[in-house]
């Protein structure tokens, strides 16, 4: 059996290897090659919150990183490039940065624009680390390609627990049509259908604004589960309320965000949810402080994960040569980790990294985690 590598966390106990490092670095260090990471994110379009928050978090973490001398001496050097929340620009962006830089890995957000990219990343033999990346199908038949994220099998527990808790038999899906929709919502019937109960899914388009027509269609459901983008959960959230619909609102992990918590039609509102809101939960509380007070702006999960990953990464690889075989293997050896979401423990050969989801409830803005 393979020695699973054991990572400190560089939040808590880290920070004190961190200051040595700092004592004892040498100046000529400096002077090697920065370790050059591909980073494809939704910048514009329907994902450019979840690409803005995720740059935000990893360029955080690299801050640090490099400020406490990079990886054995080499800083860390992120090659940004937009996918516009679109699969063909992300190929475009991706052939960009092959031909330029070389990167040792690539990182990309979001289901459907990772997909695509994931035939690139096999053709190259170059890591495709996909953050807030839930299809299931994303690291299916590819080596190469890996995940730090939990996939919709992990969305949809929290959103059974909510519905036998309070009796529901009749379920409502209203998602978008894309792959994190399409999946999540076959899980849920699959799950739901067992016993014997409804559901009813209503798909809509990514870039659709009048799910109007689609709610009609669900009104009489005890519940309703949406699914999509931030931007979309919004709007969904918002029409709900509009339509007085009278059952239950259950909303994908998206809606845990402080930027949808915090809106009025979001009050109580069910949700699946990461630890990381969890005012008793220390690591994170330190990211939080440190990230708005250097950006002004609310920190959320998905810049945890951003910022989380490239801990992760930088633990893996201390002492070890950088290349794309030696990131493919760091990642494949399985490894122990007490990071933002909780301790992981990944088994050697596992290619989706995955954090739990909690069922919680949005009350005044902040998270009840149901117990």
């Amino acid at each position: 059996m393979k020695k699973r590598t054991k990572i400190w966390s560089l939040i808590g106990a880290g920070a004190i290897v961190a200051a040595a490092v700092a004592v004892v670095f040498i100046p000529w260090m400096q002077r090697e090659e920065p370790i050059k990471i591909g980073t494809i994110l939704s910048l514009s379009g329907p994902g450019s919150q979840t690409g803005q928050s995720i740059r935000d978090g990893m360029l955080l973490a690299v801050d640090e990183i490099n400020s406490w001398g990079g990886i054995d001496g080499r800083k860390i050097e992120l090659v940004i490039e937009d996918s516009k929340t679109n699969p063909r620009e992300a190929k475009r962006a991706f052939k960009k940065i092959e031909a330029a830089k070389g990167p040792v890995l690539y990182v990309s957000c979001l289901s459907s624009v990772s997909t695509a990219l994931a035939s690139l990343a096999e053709a190259n033999k170059v890591v495709l680390m996909g953050l807030s990346v839930t299809a299931k199908e994303f690291t299916k038949q590819n080596k190469w390609v890996f995940r730090y994220f939990p996939t919709t099998e992990f969305e949809v527990p929290p959103v059974l627990a909510i519905l036998k808790k309070f009796g529901i038999r009749r379920l409502g899906v209203l998602a978008q049509d894309d792959e994190f929709g399409r999946s999540v919502s076959r899980l849920l019937r699959n799950e739901f259908e067992k016993t014997g109960e409804t559901i009813k899914i209503e798909p809509f388009e990514v870039k659709g604004s009048d799910l109007r027509p689609r709610i009609e269609k669900l009104k009489n459901m005890e519940a309703i589960y949406v699914a999509g983008f931030p931007s979309n959960l919004i709007k969904a959230i918002r029409q709900l309320t509009e339509a007085d619909f009278g059952g239950l609102v259950i909303a994908s992990n998206g809606a845990s965000r402080p930027a949808i918590r915090n809106l009025p039609e979001a009050d109580g509102v069910y949700v699946a949810a990461p630890i990381v809101y969890d005012p008793n939960f220390p690591f994170a509380a330190q990211v939080k402080e440190k990230y708005e007070a250097k950006y002004g702006k609310t920190f959320n999960h998905i810049v945890a994960n951003g910022y989380d990953f490239m801990k992760l990464l930088a633990g893996l690889m201390e002492e070890k040569e950088i290349s794309r075989k030696s990131v493919k293997a760091a990642f494949e050896e399985g490894f122990m980790y007490p990071g933002l979401f909780g301790n992981l423990d990944v088994k050697p050969g596992v290619q989706d990294i995955c954090f739990i989801l909690h069922p919680a409830r949005i009350i005044k803005g902040e998270l009840e985690y149901l117990r």
